[in-house]
């Protein structure tokens, strides 16, 4: 754990004794843990207090898929920060009531010193190198070559290779001191000494492949790795990526956790239209666990199928049009290309162009908030930024309903009874309360 400067260390204290006694923080003292703890809050810098929610660091963000399925679906509370490179998502997220840092995660330190008390990381990188809405450069075994090998070094440069390989390496010469003050000795609890390598020079391992956004995938491993390292209480990792995501990169990631001696992790293809939602979006969802507890492996069982037409209150037999007017095939005496769909069912995955779609009976365009309510979001969710934008954050946003699933078990929490009464209140509350359905007390 990286020490902190006297001064700081004496406003830490300072503060530490203020928040003890329910008092505000000085000015002046408020101001050096500022300086010091910036990107991050201030008050990350003091240790929790009993009964303070646990710290969890949000990487990619996003406008707050993760933070909506944490606080009002599963409905507990985080002290959390997301990071996300976005203006218009940061925007969102913080009017929604989410803390943003608008900043390129591989610019920021893992180990920064007001980042020693982070309990959990979340994190959903890009997909459009791996997905099949993109190029597909993800795929390319030349880019998954350099990417593995760069993760397989992470757990070298945090210091989380055994120590039986180290000294197979050196065969059996290693002239390491156990437990060397300096850390560069074997550890004590069968680890050989951190490699040296700087982070950035890690992430400079990946710099060859095609798309730098494959190499953004380095993250998931080298925050939960570093914190670690750093003596952080880091407890569990979460991660979704496109479902499209190599085996052989999913294999290595795994494997850096379990030399870490992380207890448990695991993967799940999942699509989001098995669950309720009103589109079909598929991905992968990792998570990792240091610790056990018995709901780490809880799964939450599909759940009854929702239309777009139920969600968006439309009459059923309506056709969505997505790509404009197009020639019509024959054959089928619909357009070619497939640029329809029938609402009575989920409907396609929603990309950054789905801001063309419109309903075929009126040609009425999708809004804002409609999107954002195919993905999960309630209606008033505040999209901030441009129609375009707005639709792209909506396109690749995790909906607030998987990050429930995927994250009910991490928190201990009965997810299958919330994510049904929260699915209820977004798509079935209109006809729950009609007039004909219910004698309302006036």
């Amino acid at each position: 754990m990286r020490t902190l400067p006297p001064a700081v260390a004496t406003a830490v204290h300072v503060a530490t004794l203020a928040r003890k006694a329910g008092l505000p923080i000085p000015p002046k003292v408020f101001a050096v843990l500022e300086t010091a703890a910036a990107p991050w809050p201030a008050e990350w810098l003091l240790a929790p207090l009993p009964g303070d929610p646990i710290r969890v660091v949000e990487l990619f963000a996003g406008p707050g898929g993760w933070s909506e399925g944490i606080a009002t679906v599963l409905g507990i509370r985080v002290d959390a920060v997301g990071v996300d490179i976005s203006p218009d998502a940061c925007a969102t997220a913080r009017v929604a009531g989410h803390r943003r840092v608008c900043a390129d995660i591989t610019t920021l330190d893992p180990e920064h010193i007001a980042l020693r008390y982070t309990a959990a990381v979340i994190i959903s990188p890009p997909c459009p190198a791996f997905s099949p809405a993109g190029k597909l450069s993800g795929l390319e075994a030349r880019n998954i070559q350099i990417l593995c090998d760069a993760i397989a070094y992470v757990g070298e440069a945090a210091g989380f290779i055994p120590m039986e390989w180290h000294h197979n390496d050196y065969d059996g010469e290693c002239e390491c001191v156990p437990d060397d003050p300096d850390g560069k000795g074997c550890h004590g609890d069968g680890f050989a000494p951190r490699s040296g390598a700087t982070w950035d020079e890690v992430r400079e391992m990946a710099a060859d492949v095609s798309d730098p956004r494959i190499a953004l995938m380095l993250e998931v491993v080298i925050w939960p790795l570093a914190l670690q390292a750093a003596g952080a209480p880091i407890r569990w990792m979460a991660m979704e990526q496109s479902s499209n995501l190599p085996e052989d990169i999913l294999d290595d990631l795994s494997c850096e956790f379990s030399c870490a001696e992380w207890f448990y992790t695991s993967r799940e293809i999942m699509e989001a239209a098995d669950y309720g939602l009103p589109s079909r979006r598929k991905r992968v969802y990792m998570i990792a666990s240091r610790v056990y507890t018995p709901t780490v492996t809880r799964r939450i069982r599909p759940l009854s199928t929702t239309s777009m037409a139920q969600a968006l209150g439309w009459q059923p037999g309506e056709f969505v049009n997505t790509r404009g007017n197009r020639p019509i095939d024959p054959k089928t005496g619909r357009a070619k290309g497939g640029n329809t769909f029938s609402a009575d069912g989920p409907s396609w995955c929603l990309t950054g162009k789905s801001r063309t779609w419109k309903r075929e009976g009126d040609g009425l365009r999708l809004t804002k908030s409609e999107a954002g309510l195919l993905v999960g979001f309630r209606r008033s969710y505040p999209w901030q930024g441009s129609r375009t934008s707005a639709f792209q954050q909506a396109a690749d946003v995790v909906s607030p309903v998987m990050a429930a699933i995927v994250l009910s078990g991490m928190f201990g929490a009965l997810g299958e009874a919330l994510v049904r009464d929260y699915l209820a209140q977004l798509y079935d509350m209109d006809d729950m309360l009609a007039p004909d359905s219910y004698d309302l007390a006036t």
